[in-house]
């Protein structure tokens, strides 16, 4: 791909694209950081903000698998279906409200599943992620995009 056919993508792809390639960063620094033991984290700062005591409590990880990897696999799927945005959408035959239904639902989704985090961090672990944060941050701004999109084209 090259730079004039980024720049011909609405601005709203352009953006999706950016939030959920730093999603995908996040999501990669956590899931080092749960399978590195010991790693020194930028953000374990003290007890209170520690990324490696929430990465490796028990609600670090969902029937087996790392919430991180989850992260970045979800995060890297929002990506690869905004960047093959058009060829998903003939070979599905979806409209452009179609696409934007289904993005938002992953959006809900992935959403959903943080607040459960979230809620572990704050009532369980009684430590903060910041990386954590930073991920929760770009999943309300793709489900922003999404909800926006969503109802515009209502």
């Amino acid at each position: 791909m090259n730079n004039s056919s980024i720049m011909k993508r609405p601005k709203r792809d352009i953006a999706l694209l950016a939030v959920a390639l730093i999603g995908l960063i996040l999501a990669s620094y956590a899931m080092t950081l749960h399978y590195k033991p010991n790693k020194d984290s930028f953000c374990n700062i003290n007890e209170t903000f520690n990324c490696d005591k929430v990465n490796k409590s028990p609600w670090a990880v969902f029937f087996g698998i790392p919430v991180s990897v989850l992260g970045t696999l979800s995060y890297l799927a929002v990506f690869l279906i905004v960047l093959k945005k058009r060829s998903l959408m003939r070979w599905l035959a979806f409209t452009e409200r179609d696409f934007d239904i289904y993005l938002l639902l992953l959006a809900i989704v992935m959403f959903c599943f943080q607040l459960y985090l979230t809620y572990a961090e704050f009532f369980w672990i009684h430590a903060y992620c910041i990386v954590c944060f930073g991920s929760q941050l770009c999943t309300l701004l793709l489900g922003f995009i999404a909800f926006r999109e969503y109802r515009i084209r209502k």
